[in-house]
């Protein structure tokens, strides 16, 4: 137990950047980051050099329906002379073996993957490249060391000129034999030598790999250990191990040490179960495996890049898409083309934010989703930042959204009648603002004209009616109470009130939740569907249609055309369907579903779940993204969704998706949100221009990057903007109540 924790202490020391250099257990990255999986195929030609002769091997490795290796190899030796003489006679010699092997074979016009297992120390900087740091067996060969061996070798074989190799590897025999029983049995992931020297290699993650600058995944070290003691470390158990030596128990019996072996290493870690798995081919085909491998993870990196590559948005698609945001802005407030506009630009009816002089009790009604909220906010007059609120949550039952428009109203106001007994207001008679987060058409800030439901909603009788009136009815049917003024306001513009309370500059509200969509405040000149050119309007942009009319076409990816065709609302809410939470979980897993039927990830196993509509919930992009070690939380929703046997190259990858898909969103909504701050700093001829946008949205409250790519992308394509982001806390409903109090202080100043 002793040795073995200084072992660790020794592993952690050559693992660790400071420490790394006096180690004597030198921990050097391989850069192989993968064992096999079974999936790799076609024929690999291996090197095997690490004596005073050599293997050349011809590896053909099978993977249809079951997995099969044919091998064929040649040894060749290497004459006393050329192991002290030049390096370059050496290489020679090693290409010319190397020729012949490949002419007997009827192989020699192919350009075929090579894996060179080098069983000399060397300091290795990728995966072919291996620089020999010193020479040992006897051999003394000149020029050879502190040069990168795979260039001595690719030099060589390009002076005979006759035929071609693609060296994608150089592996050291631990490795290699790792990789060969690797091959048969996937938990294989340590390799060990015993023989005339001994070391050992494993599969370690890149976060603790300090000399490597990555987090990601995970990489075979090769320990070197057979230097472990030479600092010192073992005196005090050296005469032990001599003893040992002299009574030549190591040699005479083989089995003798391995069943050691076996029950010393199963005392010392009785919960990990170990197996030992004997190399039958030595490290050559391990280095066939390696190359294999490799082979198999750039073929496979380059396929992923290109589809990935296709959800990237240059500078330029960027400037693009908010040019044609502001040509949409034009055309919805514009009479004339209002009709044909994708973003339909409606007039919100609130002409100013909170003064501060507001004052009075006012009801909140929040309904946007299958539950609503009642409110009552006490706002205090002189004393910005002061309103009190108390509510209360009332569900709406699946039957009643679905019923009659009466039945379900009668429900919120029975509600309402419940929350006023409930705060002891039994009676009272006070001005109402309402949340409702459907497309209204308005004229007025009183009146609200349902265009059409969504959100599961089907209440019949609502649609092309006023909801206020529905709302007022319902009222009167209950004789219990009183509402003196009613204000319909949009969840957007609410979320722009509440922030505005408490910052005067916030002139713009931003949603992105569940769906998104944008208000801002904009000159009454401009509005041509409202009479009056005095002052402003908050604009409730309902930008979700962007695109609706083709104008995204060009950045949409096949993934979008497979989440739009699935929705229940085909070619509408483009834009939405690219950025909100509603969606981007879909993307991701049309894309994973992708990946995994060309066998890029998953081993091509697709589950049934994954082929579920709406299974990967966007929450899951956020607690994927959210922590940098998360990989043991990322399969651990793999699971959830039935990919028990998902590696960490997989979570590695998942992540990769995820964080494609999300940044593309916040780009995009920073490409939009750049095209109205720009909007309003030139409708105000101003050069620089300084605008707070209330936020709400459990998208980008609960996404790790979400806000701060949307901020990049934004500060970098409205650079006259200064633009400060303030998160709603407390949801629309206040706002609603504030935009009521703003309509009853101007009413009141009116009638004086």
């Amino acid at each position: 137990m002793d040795v073995s924790i200084r072992f660790r202490r020794e592993m952690d020391k050559g693992l660790c950047r400071d420490t790394n250099p006096t180690a004597a257990v030198r921990m050097l990255p391989t850069f192989v980051l993968s064992t096999p999986d079974g999936t790799e195929q076609g024929e690999f030609l291996a090197l095997d050099l690490g004596g005073a002769n050599f293997r050349v091997l011809l590896v053909k490795v099978m993977a249809d329906g079951e997995q099969k290796v044919e091998m064929e190899n040649q040894i060749y030796d290497i004459p006393e002379h050329l192991m002290r003489g030049s390096g370059t006679e050496l290489f020679d010699h090693i290409a010319d073996c190397l020729a012949n092997f490949l002419e007997k074979l009827g192989i020699k016009d192919k350009k075929l993957p090579l894996g060179f297992t080098f069983s000399f120390p060397c300091q290795q900087t990728k995966l072919d490249e291996s620089v020999l740091l010193s020479w040992t067996k006897a051999f003394k060969s000149s020029g050879v060391e502190g040069k990168d061996v795979v260039s001595l070798l690719r030099k060589s074989i390009k002076k005979r000129g006759d035929f071609d190799v693609d060296i994608l590897a150089v592996i050291n025999d631990t490795v290699g034999t790792m990789m060969t029983c690797g091959y048969d049995d996937h938990l294989c992931e340590i390799g060990l030598i015993v023989g005339t020297g001994t070391n050992a290699c494993y599969m370690e993650q890149m976060r603790n790999i300090e000399l490597l600058d990555a987090d990601e995944g995970r990489m075979c070290v090769n320990t070197e250990w057979g230097a472990f003691g030479d600092d010192g470390t073992l005196e005090d158990l050296r005469t032990d191990i001599d003893r040992e030596i002299d009574a030549g128990s190591l040699n005479p019996g083989k089995q003798l040490f391995s069943r050691r072996l076996h029950k010393m290493v199963r005392r010392l870690v009785p919960d990990c179960d170990v197996r030992f798995l004997q190399s039958q081919c030595g490290s050559g085909k391990g280095a066939a495996m390696v190359t294999a491998v490799a082979y198999r993870l750039a073929a496979q990196n380059a396929e992923r890049q290109r589809i990935l590559d296709t959800m990237c948005l240059s500078r330029e698609q960027l400037l693009e898409v908010k040019r044609r945001m502001s040509e949409e802005m034009v055309r919805g407030l514009s009479k004339q083309t209002h009709e044909q506009a994708s973003v339909k630009m409606l007039p919100a009816y609130v002409r100013s934010t909170p003064d501060g002089t507001e004052h009075g009790d006012f009801l909140a009604l929040d309904l946007g989703g299958s539950s609503f909220r009642v409110l009552l906010v006490q706002v205090q007059s002189g004393q910005r930042h002061k309103a009190k609120m108390q509510q209360k949550i009332y569900s709406i039952p699946q039957e009643t959204m679905q019923g009659t428009g009466e039945e379900l109203f009668d429900h919120i106001v029975d509600c309402i009648a419940a929350f006023l007994e409930y705060m002891g207001m039994k009676g009272a008679s006070l001005p109402l603002g309402f949340t409702f987060s459907f497309p209204c058409h308005q004229s007025r800030l009183d009146q609200g004209i349902l265009l059409k439901w969504t959100k599961g909603f089907k209440a019949s009788g609502c649609e092309g009616h006023d909801v206020i009136l529905l709302l007022k009815d319902a009222v009167r049917r209950r004789q219990e109470f009183d509402l003196n003024f009613v204000a319909v306001v949009n969840d957007t513009v609410g979320t722009m009130m509440t922030c505005g309370y408490e910052d005067p500059k916030c002139e713009v509200g931003l949603i992105v939740g569940t769906g998104t969509n944008a208000c801002y405040m904009e000159e009454m000149s401009n509005i041509e569907l409202v009479e009056g050119n005095e002052g402003r309007m908050s604009i409730n942009m309902e930008w979700g249609a962007f695109g609706d009319n083709g104008e995204l076409d060009d950045f949409c990816t096949r993934f979008d055309h497979i989440v739009d065709d699935s929705s229940n609302n085909p070619g509408k809410q483009r834009y939405e369907k690219m950025i909100s939470g509603m969606y981007l979980g879909e993307i991701v897993r049309n894309v994973l579903i992708d990946f995994t039927s060309k066998g890029l990830l998953f081993r091509g196993k697709l589950s049934e779940r994954l082929k579920t509509w709406g299974i990967f919930a966007t929450k899951f992009l956020s607690q994927i993204e959210s922590d940098r070690l998360a990989m043991r939380q990322i399969r651990s929703i793999l699971q959830h969704l039935g990919l028990t046997s998902s590696t960490i190259d997989d979570s590695v990858l998942v992540k990769e998706v995820c964080s494609v898909v999300a940044r593309r969103a916040a780009q995009l909504c920073g490409a939009g949100l750049a095209a109205v701050v720009d909007r309003m700093r030139e409708n105000r001829n101003l050069n620089q221009f300084s605008v707070t946008v209330g936020v709400d949205g459990t998208l980008y409250k609960t996404h790790p990057h979400f806000s701060s790519i949307m901020q990049e992308t934004l500060q970098d394509l409205a650079p006259q903007c200064q633009v400060t982001f303030q998160k709603s806390e407390d949801g629309s409903g206040k706002g609603a109540a504030l935009i009521t109090a703003v309509a009853c202080r101007i009413k009141s100043e009116g009638q004086h």
